[in-house]
């Protein structure tokens, strides 16, 4: 199962008419979550952790502050299955007295010493290799500094308390537990979190205490992430790690930073669009994406949920994200053209790529070798909206299965094995570098203020964000509409055939498939549980400033119904 949040903040966005016959019941699920005229919180999972940020807004807390403490509550929340306070975290920031926009990316390094990443064991095979130098605590430390109106001890307070005073056991979590028991019971101190007497596992319902966590915890709100990247716990992990055959060294967990980035922006339909910098991938993709529907002029064939011609063609364009899994060395001139992160940029290169697209001659889709699967990631995202308009999108993961398949916990803390899928990506940038990744939380602006902020996770981010983004400003569609509409899921990719294109089976009208198939693109029409392990999982806030209401909206989907609060 991945998981996925759209947040949405609009104002002034009028629904045009668009043929409602295309939805199918599934999709007429209420969109309003809750309201509020001072600030709204909006999470993914976690309805324990949203309540920690809305009450750190009432206490006087900046947006930054309420994210910040709802997604470590969302970690306690999880047991550190899906997300860990040693994965990684990714936040666009409106800040409303400057009116500008920020980019923190607090993403995974690769070790110092790791000269050798694709002999790095994957599948199943337990290894410290695995273990990447973490940056989630770093950026909750840098993004607090910079936007935190309370103090750290307040910020940190919520998640200490679920994890001392326990959080009730969801069905979900219960599933999981039982479905990685054989994880979760390798190694001892692992074993002590999770095996209550006679090795038996948590139970839905049950309530789950996790004290070594809120202990370490307890020293980061006082000490800040020195704790966690040069302190104690720094020197434990290091340990555990190398125990297991990993290579990350104190040298590592000192030399960490965040990355402050300018974030990447472009207009479309008279709106400015700002996604993550140079050092994420998703900005780019997303970016190139939005300049590729300009050209394709979506509006003037009709929806894509009802016309079979503007489904292929967007269909086609979320497939060039194939891109960003291709060498930077093969990108350099491909099909003759240079397709590097900066020129994937330019309006003149989506021009190229849109003459190869309408000639049948972009060769993207010929052949696709990324260096190995697109991994099976887990994420957690939150969007906050605060009594002064300040606006935080935030996606953290740990980037990889439920807990791993190395079962690691030092203090507490899950220890992801991420590097058992980033194999070729670390190959790529080398030794004691910022991995790419491709999240992309973005926040749009209409003459400077903030209309649109999303926070999207699973591995159909960059179709579901393309899709949402496409509904509301090239159809004018309300949030709530755009959000509800059925949608595809990332492609299905081969060495030696084009992109299959997958739907949830009875998401779309058999007749719009099929003719779209008549157009060239194959579709595979995929069962539910296949499309749970892909799918979209939205929430959202909108604004209307006229009004100074702020309403959260989002799809009550099973297996993880959105999560909201306003006040």
């Amino acid at each position: 199962m991945r998981m996925f949040v759209i947040v949405v903040v609009t104002s002034g966005l009028l629904a045009r008419g668009v043929d409602e016959s295309a939805w199918s019941s599934e999709d007429a699920s209420p969109a309003a979550l809750a309201e509020g005229r001072n600030g709204v919180v909006v999470g993914v999972s976690g309805p324990a952790a949203v309540h920690a940020g809305l009450e750190t807004l009432k206490n006087g807390g900046s947006a930054a502050d309420a994210a910040l403490a709802t997604a470590m509550a969302q970690v306690v929340e999880c047991g550190g299955c899906y997300v860990s306070f040693a994965g990684v975290l990714s936040m666009v920031y409106y800040e409303a007295d400057s009116g500008q926009v920020h980019y923190l990316n607090a993403g995974f390094n690769t070790p110092l010493e790791e000269n050798d990443p694709l002999t790095i064991p994957g599948g199943r095979q337990p290894s410290g290799r695995t273990a990447l130098v973490p940056g989630f605590l770093a950026g909750v430390d840098a993004a607090q500094q910079r936007f935190g109106k309370l103090s750290r001890q307040q910020v940190f307070e919520p998640a200490i308390e679920l994890a001392e005073q326990g959080v009730k056991v969801s069905p979900l979590l219960a599933e999981l537990m039982q479905d990685r028991k054989d994880v979760l019971s390798r190694l001892p101190e692992t074993r002590r979190i999770f095996m209550k007497e006679g090795d038996a596992l948590y139970k839905a319902g049950e309530s789950f205490c996790q004290p070594q966590l809120a202990e370490t915890l307890r020293h980061v709100a006082k000490e800040r992430s020195e704790f966690i990247y040069t302190g104690p716990w720094a020197e434990q992990f290091v340990e555990a790690v190398q125990k297991e055959g990993g290579k990350i060294s104190l040298d590592d967990m000192k030399t960490y930073r965040v990355t402050w980035d300018e974030p990447l922006r472009t207009m479309h339909r008279g709106y400015e669009v700002c996604v993550p910098g140079l050092s994420s991938h998703g900005g780019v993709a997303m970016i190139e994406a939005l300049h590729l529907v300009e050209r394709a002029d979506l509006p003037a064939r009709g929806h894509f949920s009802t016309t079979p011609s503007s489904l292929f063609w967007l269909m086609q364009i979320s497939h060039c994200q194939v891109l960003d899994f291709l060498p930077a060395k093969v990108l350099e001139n491909f099909d003759g053209l240079d397709l590097s992160p900066t020129s994937r940029l330019k309006r003149e290169t989506a021009d190229a790529i849109w003459q190869r697209m309408q000639s049948g001659t972009w060769p993207f889709a010929a052949k696709f070798d990324a260096g190995g699967k697109r991994p099976s990631n887990h994420s957690d995202g939150v969007v906050v909206v605060d009594r002064w308009g300040n606006v935080a999108a935030v996606t953290h993961t740990i980037h990889t299965n439920s807990w791993g398949h190395t079962g690691l916990f030092v203090g507490g803390i899950s220890i992801p094995d991420a590097a058992a899928l980033l194999q070729a990506a670390m190959q790529e940038t080398g030794p004691g570098k910022r991995l790419p990744e491709s999240m992309c939380p973005l926040i749009l602006l209409k003459d400077g203020q903030p209309l649109l902020a999303t926070s999207t996770i699973g591995a159909s981010l960059h179709q579901k964000t393309l899709q949402v983004l496409t509904s509301v400003l090239d159809f004018s569609l309300a949030p709530e509409a755009a959000i509800q509409r059925p949608s595809f899921l990332m492609a299905a990719f081969s060495d030696d055939e084009p992109p299959a294109a997958r739907v949830e089976r009875g998401k779309f009208k058999a007749t719009l498939l099929d003719a779209t198939r008549a157009l060239g693109q194959e579709i595979r029409e995929v069962s539910s549980h296949e499309a749970d392990n892909a799918n979209g999982y939205l929430v959202g806030v909108q604004i209307e400033p006229e009004k100074k209401v702020r309403r959260a909206i989002g799809a009550r989907q099973d297996p993880l119904p959105a999560a909201a609060e306003g006040y």
